[in-house]
């Protein structure tokens, strides 16, 4: 068993291995203060939370625990398995907070509708919580017959927001939605709350997340973003044209990290790619991403033990209170399976500088878990260099899964 002295060895010899030129890195504000609104001492004071009271395998240990290993002894049976998940989805449970509402009526709405080549775009919304809505663009392939498969595409964290996907904006080769309508699928994208639409420009990067947490403060924001896509996908089956049997999830970065969570989530969804979205707490050595300097998950702040780690030193410095967060990022994984999941991660990721080790890792540890469920061959790690990007050839190889799974 990796020891509390060899892992913060080991996590600094990666942290060595990983340092960037100043260039590389994006410029961050030095205080948690001035990261624009978002603070996780003004959501202390909001909430009045305090450490969670969570104890799970996970917990105190810095290796990334088997999954197929329990306080019993093997788990070598579905109905183990289905006990062992059942515990896993309670402890991320702890740390995502339970969902405070009930589902509204949708009250679907659109508002455009307009023709574009070999596809129509459609401006749309609906319910996620009584009052609030969600602005989303459905793009559907002309000629539809019959029932078509479809793939909700969450964006990265850019304030374009779904103009990204849907080809309207941002980067050509985040326009998922846009190739993916042109390969025959009906796709969904949608503003993610602290963004596009549902961005307040008074605010700044996750400002929009001090009032949600007033409104909810058990929740998280991390959780929102499960119950928004969930939302998404209770709109799309009331369409005659959209088989809700096929149904996948594609997104990079902060999409990616989205379609993780949802999958773990709502099992509607058959399929997923996730590119650049996934790293362990402990191999990135540190938990300060997911409640400092985003609003994610707040309650992993109480996981934090250095009074060094800052705005501008976080990225894979070794904290050692990290083994005590009560999960890891590979048991989120595990809920998935065993759906397909293709997880493409970069050697050469600057935001989440350890995601290799960490998918490697994860991905062993997973196995096991699609073979005892009958799942072999339904999981695809592939690693590319290329930095915090989704290239043409792995996008490529992200759609060629979905179709291998969605289409006839």
């Amino acid at each position: 068993m990796l020891g509390r002295r060899n892992f913060i060895q080991m996590s600094a010899l990666a942290l060595a291995a990983t340092q960037l030129p100043a260039l590389a890195q994006r410029p961050l504000p030095n205080s948690e203060f001035d990261y624009v609104d978002w603070s996780w001492r003004r959501w202390r004071e909001i909430t009045g939370e305090r450490r969670p009271r969570l104890r799970s395998e996970q917990t105190g240990k810095a290796e990334l625990v088997e999954l197929l290993t329990g306080r019993g002894g093997p788990i070598t049976s579905q109905g183990q398995w289905d006990t062992r998940r059942a515990a896993i989805k309670k402890t991320i449970n702890g740390i995502m907070g339970e969902t405070p509402v009930r589902k509204p009526p949708l009250a679907p709405a659109t508002t455009t509708e307009t023709s574009r080549e070999g596809y129509a775009l459609r401006e749309v919304s609906f319910q996620t919580e009584p009052g609030e809505r969600v602005p989303s663009l459905l793009l559907i392939p002309k000629n539809v017959r019959g029932r078509v498969p479809v793939v909700i595409c969450p964006h990265q964290t850019t304030q374009e927001g779904k103009r990204e996907p849907a080809g309207i904006a941002g980067k050509p080769e985040l326009q998922t939605a846009l190739h993916l309508v042109k390969r025959g699928y009906a796709t969904l994208t949608y503003d993610a709350l602290c963004f596009g639409e549902r961005h307040d420009p008074t605010s700044g990067h996750y400002g929009d997340a001090i009032p949600f947490y007033r409104r909810h403060p058990r929740w998280s924001l991390i959780g929102k973003m499960v119950w928004d896509l969930s939302r998404a996908l209770d709109y799309l089956e009331t369409l005659d044209f959209i088989d809700s049997s096929r149904v996948g999830c594609i997104g990079h970065s902060h999409g990616g990290i989205t379609t993780l969570f949802a999958m773990a989530f709502d099992e509607r969804i058959r399929v997923g790619a996730s590119n650049c979205g996934f790293d362990t707490f402990r191999i990135d050595g540190n938990v300060w991403r997911w409640s400092h300097a985003t609003a994610l998950m707040p309650r992993l702040g109480f996981y934090l033990g250095s009074r060094h780690i800052n705005m501008d030193f976080y990225r894979a410095v070794p904290d050692s209170e990290v083994i005590q967060t009560p999960f890891d990022m590979h048991e989120l994984l595990a809920l998935i399976a065993p759906r397909p999941l293709f997880l493409s991660t970069s050697d050469e990721d600057f935001v989440f500088p350890n995601a290799g080790w960490s998918a490697r890792r994860s991905l062993a540890r997973l196995e096991p878990v699609y073979s005892l469920l009958h799942g072999d061959g339904n999981m695809e790690g592939h690693f590319f260099n290329g930095g915090h990007n989704f290239p043409k050839e792995v996008s490529r190889r992200a759609y060629e899964w979905l179709d291998r799974w969605l289409k006839p």
